[in-house]
């Protein structure tokens, strides 16, 4: 019974990983440009490498937010694209990424910052973390009222939704380690 109890548990975890990137109706752009280096926290995590750069890179790209610097988004985006077109079924993820790297709009990069997020959000949750608090936060004024999810390695909210009016408008939902 335990080992059929491990195996389910084990066989969700996969689905939860290969599913979370997948999301219908998300529009793509092309681009030639490379983006610039951009210091990530590190993050532990026992799955694959490129889960933990997706990681790494989204918190970069989470903290270029906070301090809307259009062209650090820019840039930090593109990084996470090219990790996130590294793991099979993130492939639209990818192009939400590639969105966000490729706009001039801090407007329409947040937005799509929106599907971006729940999309890791669901694959850090399926993937191993050794040691590395991750909080999922939550404000409920993000997306015209609808609500917006983003994670965080501090406990503090830092909203990157609006960083300038209402930073720390917002609440932890949940941990993930």
């Amino acid at each position: 019974m335990k080992i059929n109890l491990f195996n389910s548990t084990l066989f969700a975890g996969l689905i939860i990983a290969v599913a979370a990137c997948k999301q219908a109706n998300k529009p793509t752009q092309e681009t030639t440009e490379k983006p610039d280096s951009v210091k990530t926290i590190v993050a532990k995590v026992a799955d694959t490498s490129n889960t933990a750069d997706v990681f790494n890179n989204y918190i970069g790209l989470k903290n270029q937010f906070l301090r809307s610097n259009v062209k650090g988004i820019k840039s930090t985006a593109g990084m996470l694209e090219d990790k996130l077109a590294g793991i099979k079924g993130c492939t639209e993820t990818a192009a939400l990424a590639h969105q966000i790297a490729t706009s001039d709009d801090i407007k329409a990069q947040r937005d799509a910052f929106l599907i971006l997020s729940k999309d890791v959000i669901g694959l850090l949750k399926g993937a191993k973390f050794k040691s590395v608090p991750i909080y999922v936060d939550f404000c409920p004024m993000a997306d015209s009222g609808k609500g917006g999810y983003w994670l965080s390695v501090n406990k503090a909210i830092e909203n990157p939704y609006f960083p300038e009016h209402m930073k720390t408008c917002g609440q932890v939902k949940e941990q993930i380690n």
